[in-house]
């Protein structure tokens, strides 16, 4: 499993990567229909082409920082020694957390997005405890 988080992991990487591509691309543009917005005098049109834009950052933050804690899991997974049932769940929660988040973020759905962060927290501290030998 631990190969298996490493490699899904760069792989997210690469995918949060692509994003980040993209809204650097749109940022000029996105820049200027902020400035006529503005200059339109309209606060609310402001308000939310600035929020949806932010909302895509956020998306593409949480995706590369969750797929390096997954790398950083699946390179010491081993050293927890537990059963492979559970480094296999471990290992599919893990998985699922950042695709949960992303999707729950592009989707602005709170309760995907808890859901994804609820699953990255437990493979946290379930790797930590099994570090600690405390499982």
């Amino acid at each position: 499993m631990g190969d298996v988080l490493v490699i899904f992991g760069f792989l997210w990487m690469v995918a949060a990567t692509l994003l980040g591509l993209y809204l650097g691309a749109i940022h000029a543009a996105h820049l200027e229909k902020l400035e006529d917005i503005a200059k339109g005098g309209t606060l609310l049109d402001y308000h939310q082409r600035l929020d949806a834009y932010k909302w895509r950052v956020t998306v593409h933050a949480h995706a590369f920082l969750f797929s390096i804690v997954i790398v950083l899991i699946g390179l010491v997974i081993h050293k927890t020694n537990f059963s492979d049932a559970a480094t296999d769940a471990l290992g599919y929660g893990l998985i699922a957390a950042p695709v949960l988040w992303s999707v729950g973020g592009l989707r602005r759905s709170k309760p995907l997005m808890g859901a994804g962060d609820l699953l990255l927290l437990l493979g946290i501290v379930a790797t930590l405890a099994g570090l600690a030998k405390i499982i």
